[in-house]
């Protein structure tokens, strides 16, 4: 039998054994003995449905587990194959996978979706603040995000009088998009170096240089051909500190957001200002910054908040503080494309390949109350 059909079978006899109970209770009298003789079997029976629907789901549940550990082998093998297609590629050796890649009409490579994949991780793991902005999808033409702007206030007023009243107005932040990328050319002498791991190679390089790139442009970006970076945006509220630097002007940093959002925030340093920093220390000998556990990693911690260090940051503004995903939006138009260029003249002459990697974005701030800058004289 069916599970559907258990169910509908137990939940019959539920319905008949209500029935009799509430029949006894409506004329005040207890369960006759053919009553009673028909509940206990309705019980048992009940019962019996009760297993059988749990062996049943317990069936369902394992055959689940094992067609899902089946795709997750087969997606494995499947990126597996890709990137070895690729590496031949690159190699210019023959092989069944370089065999199964797509090629375009030129000669040239189709990058594998599993291998940009990869891309975007290793991009993920090299600047938090892309991974911590929110990410928005992709829309026709620009995206706006509306912004409350109104003083609308309440009060106490007397009777007959009219209560305050004032329109919602909201501003507007666009996105449109931004053309981000990296290239790097690979000669055919490293290529030819089997010692050499040339796919994780070129992937781990061009996604560092591609996410210092974002990083900086979403830190302190001034707008047209790139983001509208954090430290640049005028809502964002600054925290003055003369050319020395004290604890205090940190803490007035860590009061300077909505405490609505110090959950999820933290601080993001500038390494020379991080040194500095990492080395103050109280009354007791004891250093402010201390190492902790941050969503199960161990990092530094400052007032009990994560600290990440970049190089992007200039002396002027050393320093941010706040909850990113709260903060910073970033619509990614299209995601990152992986272009291999080898057919040219270009190319030919110097004994060399061209890797690409592009995609096109935009971010802003859109919630100004998360996040606060401290400016150094």
């Amino acid at each position: 039998m069916k599970l559907k059909e258990l169910m509908e079978k137990r939940n019959n006899l539920l319905s008949e054994a209500d029935g009799m109970i509430e029949a006894a209770e409506q004329e005040v009298r207890s369960l006759s003995e053919v009553e009673e003789t028909r509940f206990q079997k309705i019980t048992g029976e009940i019962e019996q449905l009760n297993e059988q629907i749990k062996e049943v789901e317990s069936r369902r549940k394992d055959g689940e587990k094992i067609e899902n550990a089946e795709e997750r082998s087969m997606e494995n093998a499947v990126k597996e194959k890709e990137i070895r297609g690729l590496e031949q590629y690159l190699r210019r050796q023959d092989g069944e996978e370089v065999r199964a890649l797509n090629t375009t009409s030129q000669g040239g490579a189709v990058i594998p979706e599993n291998v940009e994949g990869t891309i975007v991780l290793k991009m993920v793991e090299t600047s938090p603040i892309f991974a911590r902005a929110r990410k928005l999808a992709s829309v026709s033409g620009s995206l706006k995000i509306a912004k409350e702007n109104d003083s609308t206030v309440a009060g106490f007023v007397g009777e007959g009088a009219n209560v305050l009243e004032n329109g919602i107005n909201f501003d507007e932040v666009k996105l449109t998009q931004k053309r981000v990328g990296a290239a790097i050319t690979l000669s055919n002498q490293l290529i030819n170096d089997s010692a050499v791991n040339i796919v994780d190679y070129s992937i781990n390089l061009l996604a560092r240089r591609t996410g210092k790139a974002v990083e900086k442009s979403a830190l302190t970006g001034a707008g047209g051909e790139e983001f509208a970076g954090l430290i640049n945006d005028v809502d964002v509220k600054a925290i003055p500190a003369d050319a020395t630097v004290t604890i205090e002007n940190l803490l007035d940093l860590y009061n300077g957001i909505h405490p609505d959002f110090l959950e999820g925030s933290a601080f993001y340093m500038q390494r020379g200002f991080f040194n500095i920093v990492a080395k103050m220390k109280d009354q007791m000998g004891h250093f402010y910054m201390q190492n902790g556990v941050v969503n199960g990693k161990l990092t530094y911690t400052l007032f009990g908040a994560e600290v990440s260090v970049t190089d992007a940051l200039p002396d002027a503004t050393p320093c941010l503080f706040g909850n990113v995903e709260e903060a910073y939006a970033i619509m990614i138009k299209q995601g990152f494309s992986l272009q291999h260029v080898t057919g040219d003249t270009t190319q030919a002459l110097r004994g060399s390949q061209l890797l690409v990697l592009d995609g096109y974005m935009d971010g802003a701030v859109y919630n100004p109350q998360a996040i606060a800058k401290l400016t150094v004289a």
